[in-house]
């Protein structure tokens, strides 16, 4: 019976205990989704970017070169935790560092690990000493957080302890607008001029024929009109410079299998601006149950004088108002035009950590001493 009782006791404590796995391939990443999107829908801070979906459709559209590094952590048979990160060779000013990074690049609006129990400290910890245990990685870096998030100062506390190096990035702040009067009170909070311009150029476009907005949610008609969202991206700008989806077959593959995917979830609004039933007007958007996300958006140069990517926006929002949204979240950073559509705006860090070894150290060195003194002499 006293043995019985040691065995249970230790059995105990051993499950009491934060268990840690790390995924280094899709197929044990995609075994695991229903209990990762389940952890992410109680604990994390923005479903949409954090899910399972998310980070499957990016990796199998941007993970090449890289190597999966996903820390799980379970207590007893539950997840309780994720770090979603990668190995990759990181580029400081163009000298390469074997890193653990998160699974990150400019197509990521934001990134967070998932922390069950109220942020519980011991599953940083947990985090923490297996990202830390590899001796030939040189950086940790963790990109575009939450300010509110407590990933960063949780693991960067662990850090210093150890004596790494840590280094913060505070990256543009990224504006929202919050949905929580009703529409009309809104539009009368917009400057005087916008409100005015709104106004005329919707006249001025109905006369050329019927102005309406097209809402594309069917799986079935992803494809149809993510071709021509992806044309009208295209059209202006953004094809000119190379930073349109249909620049990087990669880029495009991403966006069209991420709305197929989001298709299938109920969560995807293609949406157009047609004028005489031609689409002039494009916006992606991503939408769970309070939030709207807007991925991209685009607009056919010839309708330029109307603004019709304004026109849409504002339509969009009369629409959201109308539904119940509470919030629209334009996404990526500070764009001066996103002003003109509110002042609310969310700010994201990044966390620098170097291993206290001479090569890290100079490259610490060079991102957070050399290269800000130079700035701010220029």
């Amino acid at each position: 019976m006293v043995g019985e009782q040691v065995v249970t006791q230790a059995q105990e404590i051993k499950e009491a205990q934060p268990q840690v796995e790390v995924i280094r391939d899709l197929e044990r990443f995609n075994a695991i989704a229903p209990e990762w999107d389940r952890l992410v829908t109680q604990w994390g801070s923005d479903g949409l970017f954090l899910s399972h979906t998310w980070f499957r459709t990016w990796w199998e559209s941007f993970g090449a070169g890289n190597e999966l590094h996903i820390v799980i952590v379970r207590s007893g048979s539950e997840l309780v935790a994720a770090a979603p990160m990668m190995r990759t060779r990181a580029n400081i000013y163009g000298f390469k560092a074997d890193s653990l990074h998160a699974i990150f690049n400019h197509h990521t609006p934001r990134y967070d690990f998932i922390i069950a129990n109220n942020q519980d400290p011991r599953y940083y910890e947990a985090i923490w000493r297996e990202l830390s245990a590899h001796a030939d990685c040189e950086m940790i870096v963790l990109a575009q957080v939450p300010e509110a998030s407590r990933t960063i100062p949780s693991i960067e506390t662990l850090a210093k302890r150890d004596g790494w190096l840590a280094g913060q990035w505070i990256a543009p702040v990224s504006p929202f607008i919050r949905l929580d009067c009703d529409y009309d009170t809104y539009f009368n909070t917009l400057r005087s001029g916008c409100r005015f311009n709104l106004t005329k150029r919707y006249t001025r476009l109905s006369r050329a024929g019927p102005v309406d907005v097209e809402v594309v949610t069917d799986r079935d008609a992803v494809e149809e009109a993510m071709l021509h969202g992806l044309r009208i991206e295209a059209a202006a700008w953004k094809g000119a410079k190379g930073t349109a989806m249909n620049s990087d077959p990669a880029v495009a593959k991403f966006y069209t299998r991420l709305a197929t995917r989001e298709a299938e979830l109920g969560q995807l609004r293609l949406t157009f601006l047609r004028a005489g039933g031609k689409r002039i007007s494009f916006n992606y958007l991503v939408e769970n149950r309070t939030r709207c996300y807007a991925l991209k958006i685009g607009y056919d140069p010839e309708y330029h004088v109307y603004s019709p990517g304004n026109m849409l926006l504002n339509l969009i929002l009369k629409d959201a108002f109308a539904r119940g949204i509470e919030e629209y979240d334009l996404l990526g950073g500070d764009d001066g035009w996103k002003f003109e559509w509110t002042a609310e705006t969310r700010e994201h860090r990044w966390l620098f950590l170097f291993r206290n070894r001479l090569r890290p150290r100079a490259l610490h060195y060079l991102k957070f001493g050399v290269v800000p003194a130079i700035k701010r002499r220029s």
